[in-house]
């Protein structure tokens, strides 16, 4: 096999800090970088180079999130504020950043746009002008996210509008190159950008759940945003609590794992159901033996959010080996189980916006323990299928087949 050089655009912002560059909110490098470790038959890498073309700006402090890996080569695009920092500014924003997208995509084999991007037509017309082959990498919908956000009035409107827009831009910039829809085919041979390495499996097969008798400890690992469905996270506890002296007593107790605006809020909201004492905020932990040994601490893994591609903190609740009790967004449906736990659904599925049928569900579990640990040993074994090597191995493989080619139009890539 050739070795090929790849160049990935990524609107996630990003900040650079003394001669480093550190995501700000996003992981997706990490998993890329997992490209320049594929082997192929011959034992040499696959990826000879990899560039990064993201948005960057100066950080004003010490950014907690780790750096970018030094061999990822990166072009900063010129940054912006979300959607609606690009809509305002998007005459400027393509003056600036076509010719840094011409430059970046200068003598690579390839060009993987993530997708939904604000530069993600932008991007696909600059490959298209260096008569570079492209593979859409296609992690979600703006139309779902914004569904899954309490909008109402003009403002709802809009943000459809907006959404609907960046959909069809996402299929827009899709044309003529190879697509990848994340998560889709999970079961199978479908690619997670996944973070989890091998060796941080942890295998509770034979542990008692929950771990002391008459304790729930619950976690959530993300964005403390609105969104996200953190308040209900927090009525679910609320609705488990049992009084003092009641029959039999339950000490429940939720880590919230992560950063992020809403973190605040989320803390008033908490004193006034009366459950502060039962809500720890962590914080973000950017060590991963951290983040994973705060997530082993726990009994239970809660997904609340109604609009994801697929949420890569399940696959590390999973690996940590916890179970798993998560409302089915974005590509998490296609594991959709249902309460069919004994048919080998790798997590109990919930509705979203709705904590007394997440309550039920963890009561479910509390009532009958052998379900409880079926489902762990389930997501044990779907996230073991879908480690960051194998993930990485997928997508290189991808990768490599379009840069062999330059056919106008791509086909559509079958993952199964």
């Amino acid at each position: 096999m050739s070795r090929i050089r790849v160049a990935i655009l990524d609107d996630a912002p990003y900040a650079s800090w003394a001669g480093s560059v550190h995501a700000s909110n996003a992981t997706f490098h990490r998993f890329a970088a997992a490209l320049l470790d594929v082997r192929d038959g011959a034992g040499g890498t696959v990826v000879a180079e990899l560039v990064l073309a993201a948005p960057v700006r100066p950080a004003p402090t010490a950014p907690i999130t780790l750096p970018v890996d030094p061999r990822i080569r990166i072009v900063a695009t010129e940054p912006f504020d979300g959607i609606a920092g690009y809509l305002r500014r998007w005459p400027l924003l393509v003056v600036r950043n076509a010719p840094r997208l011409r430059s970046a995509f200068a003598g690579v084999d390839v060009v993987l746009l993530r997708l939904p991007a604000s530069n993600g037509l932008l991007g696909a017309v600059a490959a298209a002008a260096r008569g570079v082959p492209r593979v859409a990498f296609v992690v979600g919908s703006v139309s779902d996210v914004v569904a899954g956000q309490a909008r109402s009035g003009l403002g709802g409107r809009a943000a459809r509008l907006v959404g609907r827009g960046y959909d069809a831009a996402t299929r827009l910039a899709s044309i003529g190159a190879a697509t990848v829809v994340v998560g889709d085919d999970p079961a199978g041979e479908g690619i997670i950008a996944s973070l989890v390495l091998p060796d941080e499996m942890r295998d509770p097969a034979g542990a008692p759940w929950p771990a002391v008798t008459g304790r729930l400890r619950l976690a959530y690992a993300g964005r403390l945003a609105d969104g996200k469905g953190l308040d209900t996270l927090l009525a679910v506890v609320g609705s488990l609590t049992r009084p003092a002296g009641s029959n039999p007593p339950l000490d429940v107790r939720l880590d919230l794992v992560g950063d992020g605006p809403a973190a605040a809020s989320l803390a008033a909201r908490a004193a006034q159901l009366g459950i502060a004492d039962r809500v720890s905020f962590t914080g973000y932990l950017a060590d991963r033996e951290a983040y994973l040994g705060a997530l082993e601490r726990a009994d239970l893994f809660l997904s609340a959010s109604p609009a994801e591609g697929f949420p890569k903190a399940v696959l590390d609740a999973m690996a940590a080996g916890l179970p798993v009790v998560a409302v089915p967004a974005g590509r998490l449906a296609d594991l959709d189980g249902g309460d069919a736990i004994e048919h080998g659904a790798p997590f109990r599925s919930v509705p979203a916006g709705d904590p007394d049928a997440i309550a039920d569900a963890i009561r479910a579990l509390l009532d009958d323990p052998e379900r409880a640990r079926r489902l762990r040993a389930a997501g044990t074994a779907f996230v073991r299928r879908h480690t960051m090597p194998a993930e990485a191995a997928r997508l290189a493989a991808v990768l490599a087949r379009q840069a062999a080619t330059r056919r106008r139009r791509g086909p559509r890539v079958s993952l199964r």
